[in-house]
């Protein structure tokens, strides 16, 4: 009997081991087209993810509904079928702003009726880790500091070297303002009107800021999953403890399927790497905490759980999704990557699909789809992103900030061959 997707992923792991090892020995010393062109399709996947989803974010699901699948009016027992799948990454596209979120907003666009392919948060902190890695390397510097990050969160304008006008300079204070005083505080200021305590950042409360910054830093260690975690872990001072851990771990993983190595298999295979991978690095043992255990284990268990018991039927996923993933705030570290996860398992692991459906669910629709299109950009490679989603990201990228992906990726290489362990 032919297995489905998922259940061949789940188990192919000591194969993939087996051939990783043997692939590492024949490997070029400089990346191979192949990981280079994952690590381009990572980069742009995060920011086709963002603005997919910002159009959409927040909105009720009833506006949602008509413009998306309406996987929540569907009945409880209709499963996804072959057609579905297709149907669903088929009629994937770009939005608009202008009819749905006209207004700009601090954590949203920052162009009024911004065109399709515009980022929102989720991307513009990648560009703050993007411009803090350039100032790295124009200062010889053998490592990325916190304190180089939080004088880039300091300095951040959408245009370097361009003062922004009033509305845009209330915009980047306001969406901005609390990683500024986290920041400062980095930097050693301690007079409380400007700078605050990183415990005080987001009260506590352990979100997804580490995931909507760190993702370019895994193409600076491809094929160094661990070495991965604990840059992330080292840098991330925007995020709460626990969420800390899963943003390194999803950059372990996006950093396994970037390795050079895994250039020859398929991508059942890499994603059965990545999956792996986000579960088994754990540096610091959070698995080994007595009774607690690991929290990252508790989500990923319970995104299997849901996708065995939902059998294909995207109504019941997201409703276990809603009632069992328990966000405190839809933006919670945890269901930022539990929500993409399940639903592209749920899809046998054909990413567009599952970003169709992931969109369809709502709530923090550009967070969850710039996770799952890291992922699918870091698997596939360029190839999974059709040319009109490509432009419409890199021409607005251009247009609003300046920047490059490309630009991205050769900054990214140049660092990879200068980062030194920060003990050495």
């Amino acid at each position: 009997m032919k297995l489905k997707r998922r259940e061949f992923i789940s188990g192919c792991t000591t194969s993939i081991a087996a051939a990783l090892i043997s692939a590492r020995h024949v490997a070029a010393e400089n990346r191979s087209d192949g990981a280079s062109d994952r690590a381009l399709g990572m980069l742009y996947g995060s920011l086709i993810g963002d603005a997919l989803g910002g159009p959409i974010e927040f909105l009720p699901h009833e506006r949602v509904a008509t413009i998306m699948p309406a996987a929540r009016s569907w009945a409880d027992d209709r499963q996804l079928t072959g057609d579905d799948l297709e149907q669903l990454a088929a009629s994937l596209s770009m939005l608009s702003y202008a009819e749905l979120r006209p207004d700009p907003a601090p954590y949203g666009p920052w162009i009024r009726q911004a065109a399709a392919g515009t980022i929102t948060d989720d991307s513009r902190h990648k560009i703050v880790l993007i411009r803090a890695i350039r100032s790295m390397l124009s200062a010889h510097q053998q490592y990325l500091t916190q304190e180089e990050l939080a004088r880039a969160y300091i300095a951040f304008s959408p245009h370097e070297n361009r003062p922004a006008d009033r509305e845009m300079a209330e915009l980047v204070e306001e969406g901005l303002r609390e990683y500024r005083l986290a920041s400062r505080w980095v930097l050693g200021e301690r007079d409380l009107n400007t700078a605050l305590p990183l415990e005080r950042l987001w009260s506590g409360v352990a979100n997804c800021s580490g995931q909507m910054t760190m993702p370019p830093l895994a193409a600076v260690f491809p094929g160094q999953p661990e070495r991965a975690y604990l840059e992330t872990f080292r840098l991330d001072f925007i995020d709460a403890p626990i969420a800390r851990d899963i943003a390194a771990a999803l950059n372990a993983g996006l950093a396994a399927v970037l390795d050079p190595a895994c250039d020859g298999m398929s991508t059942d295979q890499r994603w059965s790497l990545l999956m792996e991978t986000i579960r088994k690095t754990d540096p610091y043992r959070y698995s080994q905490v007595p009774f607690a255990g690991r929290q990252l284990d508790r989500w990923l268990d319970l995104s299997d759980s849901i996708v065995r018991r939902s059998q294909g039927r995207p109504k019941v996923a997201y409703q276990l999704l809603e009632s069992e993933g328990k966000p405190v705030y839809y933006w919670d570290a945890h269901f930022t990557l539990l929500v993409p996860l399940t639903l592209l398992s749920l899809c046998e692991f054909r990413p567009l699909a599952a970003m169709h459906l992931t969109l369809d669910f709502g709530h923090d629709t550009d967070s969850y789809a710039q996770v799952l299109g890291a992922m699918a950009g870091a698997v596939h490679g360029m190839d999974i992103w059709s040319k009109p989603m490509v432009d419409a990201v890199q021409s607005r990228l251009k247009a609003d900030f300046g920047e490059s992906v490309d630009q991205w990726q050769r900054l990214l290489v140049s660092a990879a061959a200068r980062w030194r362990e920060p003990d050495a």
